[in-house]
């Protein structure tokens, strides 16, 4: 299972969210560059990046700081997530040399849409499944749905989705451990490989999730940024 380190890009620096709070953020690069040039000195060959601006606004608003990681960074596959609406943004992102888009709230508002962008660029699209118990988070958390995470990876399960995502917002951001619960079912159900999201707080907790079966890696942000976790030890461990 590989750890990978997560970079949240708000209006050109790299943060975190305070409690999922996209009002509240701490601030731990003034260059996602150098956050990006960090993790990959420390041995990531993954990024996690995510234009918070982006997913509150509904367009990109944060892609140059990307293209600039993967200009001087090629090697390392970039997944990126936030903002992208249409066909039109994922033909440039992916053009631009971005290896995976992660699309959530479309794949819940537009499923033609979801479809035709999972069928345009198979294998390149990341199914993005915000929750809170059990059921879905479009548009930046702000909207809920009545929609559960297993009903729409059931909807979609024919098509050529690269993996998913879960994300347990209670539990991101806030250093309290993983929904190990939760993630577990997701990952018994779902066809495509499943990547946890959400409370990563130590090691233990990358043990318990490697241990699910058809988890393949874990989203990893405070946890990283806080030093509550050695990369280079965690790449190591799997």
């Amino acid at each position: 299972m590989l750890p990978i380190p997560a970079i949240d890009i708000q209006s050109g620096k790299c943060v975190r969210l305070q409690k999922g709070d996209l009002s509240s953020t701490k601030i731990y690069f003034e260059k996602p560059i150098d956050a990006a040039a960090h993790w990959i000195k420390e041995g990531t060959k993954r990024l996690h990046l995510v234009d918070l601006d982006g997913a509150k606004s509904g367009k990109p608003e944060n892609l140059e700081y990307v293209l600039e990681i993967k200009k001087e960074f090629p090697d390392v596959n970039l997944q990126l997530g936030g903002g992208v609406r249409d066909l039109e943004t994922l033909d440039l992102i992916f053009e631009s040399g971005v290896d995976y888009v992660i699309l959530g709230s479309i794949a819940i508002k537009d499923k033609e849409l979801f479809t035709k962008a999972c069928m345009t660029f198979p294998e390149k699209v990341i199914l993005g499944i915000d929750a809170m118990n059990g059921f879905l988070a479009a548009e930046a958390w702000t909207e809920a749905s009545k929609l559960s995470a297993l009903d729409l990876i059931n909807s979609y399960r024919e098509l050529p989705i690269k993996s998913i995502i879960y994300t347990d917002i209670n539990k991101d951001g806030m250093l309290s451990g993983p929904n190990l619960k939760e993630t577990s079912e997701v990952a018994k159900l779902s066809p495509f490989p499943v990547i946890a999201s959400g409370g990563v707080k130590d090691t233990n907790d990358l043990i318990n999730l490697s241990k699910i079966s058809n988890v393949i890696g874990a989203i990893c942000g405070v946890s990283l940024y806080e030093n509550k976790i050695n990369f280079k030890e965690a790449l190591e461990m799997f």
